[in-house]
């Protein structure tokens, strides 16, 4: 008599019984609550290492921030640094697909802009928070330039590469089928770079609100960046920290719900496999 095994079964009950967990009992989530238990503790470690206080217990630094958050200026200074980062990123994306597009697709741009976004994209966005600040001026134009100077060449990058990776036949069975080139940009071209721009546009943006804060820190009178410069020139290292962080967990926020929200709903389209 034949044995029937029930270890296929078993396995295939498995994911289904992982799949059914609610999302905080789900072991990602529970190895980045360790992980992030693993920094507070290596903290708290080394605020006990130095004396008087000089780094200051993710206890105080908390207190602190509760202390900022409460503060009536705190939701106005946030959202005045998160309009320069929005209207820096908005420019340098628009300007990225553009370059990125046109560089894929014609090799005489690309020979020309290469060494320019190569170059560029290795220039540290401290040095473009410098020369925005000393030629635009202490205004809210020059946080917009550095982050247009910093971001594009990354971006740029990304969409760069991947036009180039695109598969000729798209655009081939495209022609044949009689459709335009306005509608291969915005039914064939567009919808393929969706992953690539978002990707570009989260690097552009991890550096864009560092660049951001560097800018106020440098002399604009109002911003995140200045108020870690109030807080460093009264050597408040909790300040310091908690304006960090406070900003910091923002954009995390904004990068992880928002840009995946976007980036879900531009790629609605796709088929879903069963991994996804």
């Amino acid at each position: 008599m034949d044995t029937i095994s029930l270890e296929p079964d078993v396995q295939a009950a498995a994911p289904m019984r992982t799949a059914g967990r609610p999302w905080y009992l789900t072991g990602a989530v529970w190895q980045r609550v360790l992980a992030a238990g693993s920094v507070l503790l290596a903290w708290w470690l080394l605020s006990q290492t130095f004396a008087d206080g000089v780094v200051p217990s993710p206890l105080v630094t908390a207190e602190r921030l509760w202390h900022i958050v409460q503060n009536e200026d705190f939701f106005s200074t946030v959202a005045l640094t998160l309009g320069r980062v929005a209207a820096g990123m908005v420019v340098a994306v628009v300007a990225a697909v553009v370059l990125g597009i046109a560089m894929g697709r014609s090799r005489r741009i690309e020979l020309f802009l290469d060494m320019f976004i190569l170059v560029g994209r290795s220039i540290p966005g401290l040095v473009w928070a410098l020369v925005a600040v000393m030629v635009v001026g202490l205004n809210n134009a020059a946080p917009v330039v550095a982050v247009f100077l910093t971001a594009t060449p990354l971006v740029v990058l990304q969409i760069w590469e991947s036009t180039k990776a695109l598969d000729p036949e798209l655009f081939n069975m495209a022609k044949v089928f009689g459709v335009g080139p306005v509608e291969r940009l915005r039914r064939v071209l567009l919808p393929a770079l969706v992953p690539s721009i978002v990707a570009g546009t989260k690097l552009g943006l991890a550096l864009a609100w560092q660049v951001v804060v560097l800018s106020e820190l440098f002399g604009l009178g109002a911003g995140v960046g200045y108020e870690i410069n109030e807080s460093f020139s009264n050597f408040d290292i909790a300040g310091v920290l908690a304006w960090t962080i406070s900003f910091a967990a923002i954009m995390a926020v904004i990068e992880y719900g928002v840009i995946g929200q976007v980036q879900r709903y531009l790629v609605r389209w796709r088929p879903k496999t069963s991994a996804s």
